[in-house]
């Protein structure tokens, strides 16, 4: 039964973790690698398999430390069961929200730069950052610096 509730745990972390990305703006399938400034500053946006990644791996080590801390599982009490896997799936949700706040606030420190050095920008633009998610923050702001042209 223990590699059963094994399983379980996995699967829970697993679904905590494709949860936050999907609110958290990381729906995309893979792993990307975004530059935010031409020094090279780049962040790893997750997507949902780091997310369930990471999810499935923290729900794993707290059920390793429930284990490892001497709790019994009783395989034939419901409840126990239940609260098991809704505890993992907060706390593999919290843990992979945890790490897309990471990236996005870094990406959100540099929007708020590019905006900054910017001309003014058109009302519209100005009312699509205040809704937009962090990365889609980021691509208005580096719209509204001025691009140099080729020269002949």
């Amino acid at each position: 039964m223990t590699s059963f509730l094994w399983l379980v745990a996995l699967v829970v972390g697993g679904i905590g973790g494709a949860l936050n990305a999907v609110l958290s703006d990381h729906a995309r399938l893979l792993p990307s690698i975004v530059t935010l400034t031409p020094g090279g500053t780049r962040v790893v946006r997750v997507g949902i398999v780091g997310n369930i990644v990471t999810g499935a791996m923290v729900a794993l080590c707290l059920f390793w430390a429930i284990q490892g801390a001497g709790s019994t599982l009783n395989a034939n009490g419901g409840l126990g069961l239940v609260l098991l896997g809704l505890s993992n799936l907060f706390i593999s949700f919290v843990s992979a929200r945890w790490v897309t706040n990471e990236v996005d606030k870094l990406v959100l420190r540099k929007a708020v730069f590019k905006a900054a050095s910017a001309p003014a920008a058109h009302p519209d633009t100005v009312d699509q950052m205040a809704l937009a998610p962090p990365y889609a923050l980021y691509t208005l702001a580096d719209r509204l610096l001025p691009r140099r042209t080729g020269h002949r």
